[in-house]
């Protein structure tokens, strides 16, 4: 495998040594590091165990010692030798431990133990060319591994963190006059903190198809700026908490003559908004991308969705279709999507109908040490019934965003990402008129 060819190609490393507690320790120390520079391991590894029993914790004797049971296949040994040595020494013995620990797991199986250690061993890399072999080794194991991992976590200063309305008043249909909102009907600013995770579960595989099991798990809460606890002092961050618990099976398959893959999925959400249990989605979803030619994709998908709202204890449908359109333009990708979207239900400002065009556009370069992608987006929503307009309620959305890496500044394989979104509501109900700036500091994988 590419970690232990990683491994075995490179040099041997110089082991950081702890000042000697004796003479005969730092003799047999001198000894040890010669012996095993000349190739004689034999002799390098008897020596070491007479330094372990003088000082089980030598770190250049469990280094040796690592070594040693690496050329004798024992990789039990070597992980047990190395994870040993791994915080009592530093750069490129540090690197050489991390490494040989994550071979360990990977022989016996634990690819996701030896993934971590591979993040590990990020910081101690002695140069590009190491950093490379690592990241090369983790995707050969991620490939492998039947178990997937994804975590996210963000902090996001933002003027509407309630989805409050910018206007101070609304009139209603047939009303001569107008009703002040409340201040917490109205946009409230503060800070947004969320976390997600999805675990996927490869279940079964073969070269044309797998079938894995997901579990995903969100949520957010928020903290009110002082100006927000001002305009609603009976406001807190966590009225506006949500949190959502999903259960999944996904199927993909790609057929030798086809240019793309399909997956067919079925979810099940339970989803809760301040402390208390909102709504239940059952999702059934299809795609198929399409290799148009070799820098063009283009992906079909249908959905439907069953929801069930636990709050007013009525459930309704809702179909969507979408078409994505992803190209390289050289070492940039630009993408185009137009999705269909309707909510079936008579429930007024619930029942709607809505068309959504994005753009979304990758710099395959770096501006200094960051990297850049925009984004837009446009959506047109219709409701069939309102209770804050004479007849039918019209939305009209608009968003940009932008997202700066900045893969130089991270750590263990990951690294920050700030996201800036703006966004504009245009309502023919005066409640939903919106307006929100975000900025968004999160954390996500550098491969």
């Amino acid at each position: 495998m590419l970690l232990a060819a990683a491994l075995w190609l490179a040099p041997p490393t110089a082991v950081l040594a702890a000042p000697a507690s004796s003479a005969s320790l730092a003799q047999l120390r001198g000894m040890a590091v010669t012996a095993m520079a000349e190739g004689r391991m034999e002799r390098a590894a008897a020596l070491t165990g007479l330094m372990l029993e003088a000082d089980p914790d030598e770190p250049t004797a469990l280094m040796i010692a690592a070594e040693a049971a690496l050329l004798d296949n024992a990789f039990d040994e070597a992980r047990l030798r190395a994870a040993r040595a791994h915080p009592l020494v530093e750069g490129p013995a540090r690197f050489r431990a991390a490494r040989i620990v994550a071979l360990g797991h990977a022989q016996a199986g634990a690819f996701t133990r030896a993934q971590i250690w591979l993040r590990r061993a990020l910081p101690d890399a002695p140069g590009a060319a190491a950093r490379a072999a690592v990241v090369r080794d983790y995707r050969d194991l991620r490939a492998r591994n039947p178990l997937s991992v994804k975590l996210g976590f963000g902090a996001a200063p933002s003027s509407n963190v309630n989805g409050g309305s910018e206007n101070d008043s609304l009139r209603l249909p047939g009303l001569p006059f107008e009703f002040d909102l409340s201040g917490d009907a109205r946009a409230l600013s503060g800070i947004t903190f969320s976390a997600h995770t999805a675990l996927r579960y490869r279940l079964r595989a073969d070269a044309r198809s797998a079938t894995s099991a997901e579990l995903r798990l969100s949520g957010q809460t928020h903290a009110l700026s002082a100006a927000a606890r001002r305009q609603a002092p009976e406001a807190r961050g966590s009225d506006y908490a949500q949190a959502s618990l999903g259960l999944g099976l996904v199927h993909a398959w790609r057929p030798e003559s086809w240019s793309g893959p399909a997956e067919v999925s079925l979810h099940a959400t339970r989803n809760a908004y301040d402390d208390a249990p909102l709504s239940d989605r059952l999702r059934l979803a299809a795609r198929r991308s399409f290799g148009i030619d070799e820098d063009t994709d283009l992906r079909l998908k249908a959905e439907v969705t069953r929801i069930e709202r636990l709050d007013l204890d009525d459930g309704w449908w809702a179909p969507g279709i979408g078409v994505d359109v992803a190209r390289r333009l050289g070492r940039d990708r630009a993408a185009v999507s137009l999705d269909w979207r309707e909510t079936r239900t008579g429930r007024p400002d619930l029942g709607y109908e809505s068309l959504t065009l994005g753009l979304d556009y990758d710099f395959g370069r770096r501006f200094g040490p960051a990297e850049l992608g925009l984004g837009a987006s446009a959506e047109w929503r219709d409701y069939g019934d309102s209770n804050y307009v004479a007849g039918e309620r019209r939305d009209r959305r608009g968003t940009v965003t932008a997202r700066i890496g900045l893969p130089a500044t991270g750590a263990w394989g990951f690294h920050p990402e700030l996201g800036i979104e703006a966004g504009r509501n245009w309502s023919n109900a005066d409640l939903y008129d919106e307006r929100v700036l975000q900025l968004d500091l999160g954390v996500v994988s550098s491969f």
